[in-house]
């Protein structure tokens, strides 16, 4: 039997629809912990950007690349890598999509209490992406579920 990946994905992005909030309070936590080393807010941003663009173009490769590589999986394992595969992606396009949404001088300097709410949309817009993913997954691997 063949793993449903659609069907795992469909139930992370119904919870995606309510976890961008914390992912964006991570996202600016994380920045404001940075900053409490000592690191210039903007490069922070812009790290952040870099290292998410990245990811977000590596992650579902070295996923599929795995996937590949295995012929025969517990339903569990599988259950556990879709899951933090779809956190990641999650997250590194969430982060690297707010590059066309706002500046890091915005995220940083502009108090009109609108701080990283550009984070929340870029999360809900991460949501077709990773399903676009499953379906990858789904039709491209040879993925089958072992029991155990």
């Amino acid at each position: 039997m063949k793993y449903n990946y659609i069907k795992a994905t469909m139930i992370f992005c119904v919870i995606g629809l309510f976890i961008p909030g914390f992912t964006a309070i991570l996202l600016v936590g994380t920045q404001l912990f940075l900053d409490k080393l000592g690191m210039e807010c903007t490069n922070i941003w812009k790290s952040f950007w870099v290292f998410s663009w990245i990811g977000m173009i590596a992650l579902p490769i070295l996923y599929f690349k795995k996937l590949k590589k295995k012929e025969t999986e517990t339903h569990d394992k599988l259950k556990t890598y879709l899951i933090f595969f779809n956190f990641f992606e999650y997250l590194f396009i969430q982060t690297a999509l707010s590059v066309f949404s706002t500046t890091a001088n915005t995220l940083c300097y502009v108090s009109d209490g609108q701080n990283g709410i550009e984070l929340v949309f870029t999360a809900w817009m991460s949501l077709p992406i990773l399903i676009i993913f499953s379906y990858f997954f789904e039709y491209h691997t040879e993925t089958i579920v072992r029991d155990k």
